[in-house]
């Protein structure tokens, strides 16, 4: 009777000791379901707001729709040793959702096999940056909020200089005014990616003001013709360096690697156009990839005057587009919000 009563005793002991096991897992999918948003929810916010994103150079952002397919991670900031310090141009990228679709966004941000809905929002506090893409949360989603900044691209504003206005020269050459960038030194490793100008993943902007200034007061000139603006690299590191021209759609407009305007016109790079007030030229990341530009590159650009005999400008010079002459905009703050569900 007791060796019947103790092997019941420990068939039931056992019995009960494996159920007790088991039912903390037949309960976790129903209890922690909000506990698991939340943590899709930090770990999106991370790869957000503390990864480049991949690849990172050419970087993810600079990507066409032919090419989508070799985006692995979209990550906003501006390298992995910058964490919450976002890139203006990923930040600018991410938040078209006419490119990205809802399936990009979970493959690409999110990552995971279930299928999540989600909610991302960045807010600057001057509302110059007021972004959101995805679906309106419900009760019981997951969420994390951090506090960031924007890295902005610097602006080259090149107002009437003396230095530039040459009056002495041949009055039957054409005029060349050159913006130099020296990579060697823009892209110095002392200096921090959080405060470095870095043409391979931010537009050039160069703005030239007071042009009127420039011209040929004797000639009575109003304007002088653009000829064209032209590209040119150069790498001092090899035997007997020189400039050379580089190949490009000059005749061709496209928003996608540069705009140029005229006193406020569009223009291609070759306008052969009167200007007499100013020049904008934004050059962006995606012509400067496909320059094959490294850290020791000298990219000029070019800008051509010519009107013949006599010249209506006087404007000839080069101008270094370096952290002494290219305004950098503060850090901007900004709220990144990220809800998954």
């Amino acid at each position: 009777m007791s060796l019947d009563f103790l092997a019941g005793f420990t068939i039931f002991m056992l019995a009960l000791i494996m159920v007790v096991s088991m039912v903390p897992g037949l309960l976790a999918g129903l209890e922690s379901s909000g506990i698991d948003y939340d943590a899709v929810a930090y770990r999106t916010g991370v790869i957000l707001a503390e990864d480049p994103g991949w690849p990172v150079y050419p970087p993810w952002e600079m990507k066409t729709e032919a090419y989508k397919d070799e985006i692995d991670r979209m990550g906003l900031a501006v390298s992995k040793d910058t964490p919450n310090i976002l890139l203006s141009t990923k930040v600018n990228a991410f938040f078209n959702y006419t490119f990205f679709t809802e399936d990009d966004y979970r493959s690409k941000a999110i990552f995971g096999d279930v299928p999540y809905s989600y909610n991302f929002s960045l807010r600057s506090e001057d509302w110059t940056y007021n972004n959101a893409t995805g679906g309106t949360p419900p009760s019981g989603h997951g969420y994390i909020r951090r506090a960031v900044k924007i890295k902005e691209p610097g602006v080259a504003n090149i107002s009437y200089n003396s230095s530039f206005n040459e009056t002495a020269l041949d009055a039957s050459k054409p005029r060349v005014f050159t913006v130099r960038l020296n990579f060697s030194q823009l892209l110095d490793p002392e200096r921090g990616p959080a405060y470095r100008i870095d043409p391979r993943t931010e537009p050039v902007n160069i703005t030239i003001t007071e042009f009127g200034r420039y011209l040929n007061g004797t000639a009575a000139a109003t304007n002088a013709t653009l000829k064209d603006v032209t590209f040119w690299k150069m790498d001092p590191t090899t035997p007997m360096p020189r400039f050379t021209k580089i190949p490009f759609s000059y005749n061709t407009m496209d928003p996608d690697l540069y705009t140029l305007f005229l006193d406020r016109t569009q223009n291609d790079l070759v306008p052969g156009t009167n200007v007499s007030d100013n020049i904008s030229l934004v050059l962006k990341p995606a012509a400067t990839s496909i320059f094959t530009l490294d850290q020791n590159s000298i990219l000029d650009i070019r800008f051509t005057f010519d009107d013949g005999v006599p010249q209506r400008t006087f404007m000839n010079g080069t101008y270094l587009y370096d952290y002494d002459n290219v305004t950098c905009p503060p850090l901007k703050p900004a709220v990144l919000e990220v809800a998954i569900w």
